[in-house]
């Protein structure tokens, strides 16, 4: 077993958990796929980042530098996305090609309780909702890779961040040398 595959175990936990948290939005009420809710799906891959990093840290008997640090988390987050990001495209694309025509009706929606509230133009109003109706919400394939992309770049931010706050030295546990 290498050292790394702790962060595959954590990331599949994640991707599994984000997963089934979409899921639950979805059969709940597809509308709701329009909103904030889904960010929700990420709270548990940023517990299980840190958790997965300190676990990590402390089985392998601290880490050798924070670039191995930043690695087991990376690699958490990375697992994670690319499982969840699979999954909603098949949701969308396979699963239930109507999610997009319902999405972009919700979207229309809020976008004109939100430009009512602001006091816009009619003007306004009519530019913003014209843009969002010659938006395709269908997923495909160049927009999936840029979701895999934007993944990694986030990922990766997030992993610098928390590889600083799971790099310190465990007291209880001499780091091993040769790693």
């Amino acid at each position: 077993m290498n050292k790394y595959s702790m962060s595959i175990k954590y990331g599949v936990i994640a991707g599994i958990i984000m997963i089934v948290i979409i899921l639950l939005i979805y059969f709940v009420s597809i509308d709701k796929l329009a909103g904030f809710l889904p960010v929700l799906a990420y709270v548990p891959l940023i517990f299980l980042m840190i958790w997965g990093g300190i676990t990590a840290r402390r089985e392998l008997g601290n880490f050798s530098g924070f670039g191995h640090a930043f690695l087991t988390v990376f690699i958490i987050s990375i697992t994670a996305t690319m499982l969840f990001d699979t999954f909603n495209y098949v949701l969308y694309k396979a699963i239930d090609p109507e999610i997009p025509v319902i999405i972009k009706a919700k979207v229309i929606e809020n976008t004109t309780d939100m430009m009512e509230k602001l006091g816009a133009s009619d003007d306004k109003t009519e530019e913003a909702l014209k843009r969002i109706k010659d938006e395709d919400f269908t997923p495909t394939v160049i927009r999936e890779l840029e979701r895999y992309a934007s993944s990694i770049v986030i990922g990766a931010i997030f992993s610098a961040l928390i590889g600083l706050f799971v790099n310190r030295p465990d007291e209880r546990t001499p780091i091993k040398a040769g790693e």
